[in-house]
């Protein structure tokens, strides 16, 4: 008995990709379609959705990753392979869980202040990380992105004197 073939009955208006799968985007819904047969559907921007899908597809060999890679979806080789991997490895729950959160800031509105109250006192950002326990990458990030700002040591003019610097010394 010879095995029965899908017939490429695909919707209207769908677009094809590789032998078998269509994608039809109407009304707000994207439906991937195996032959004739609508196999899931989602809404237009649910991106987790459509990352599992397209895994599951390939895993279960109706789409090879080439087929992907290809016009309309032209979507990277590595990425398609990171998502059947992640099909494979943590299930289909893993492209739905929430997303860990990121640890507490450590820039927080005091320790900006602190921070630029000892650069104004004209420390460097190494000596700035270890009296307040922040991190020197923290700290010059927070200064590229001029969350902190710090104060250049200005060049001292000609015209200054020195018993002036000697007192700014001894005040501090």
């Amino acid at each position: 008995m010879l095995p029965q073939l899908l017939l490429p009955g695909f919707p209207e208006g769908s677009t094809r990709i590789g032998d078998i799968l269509s994608i039809l985007n109407k009304e707000g819904r994207v439906t991937y379609f195996v032959g004739s047969d609508n196999y899931f559907s989602h809404l237009v921007g649910d991106e987790r959705s459509r990352r599992f899908i397209l895994a599951s597809l390939m895993e279960n060999g109706h789409v090879r990753p080439c087929d992907l890679e290809s016009e309309p979806l032209c979507i990277p080789h590595r990425t398609l392979m990171n998502w059947t991997s992640r099909l494979r490895n943590k299930g289909p729950d893993s492209f739905f869980r929430a997303r860990s959160r990121q640890n507490p800031r450590v820039m927080t509105p005091e320790n900006i202040a602190n921070c630029a109250s000892l650069f104004a006192d004209g420390m460097s950002v190494s000596d700035v990380a270890k009296h307040t326990g922040i991190g020197e990458s923290t700290i010059r990030k927070a200064v590229k992105r001029n969350a902190v700002k710090k104060k250049h040591q200005k060049a001292i003019s000609e015209t200054s004197s020195v018993p002036a610097r000697q007192n700014r010394n001894v005040a501090m």
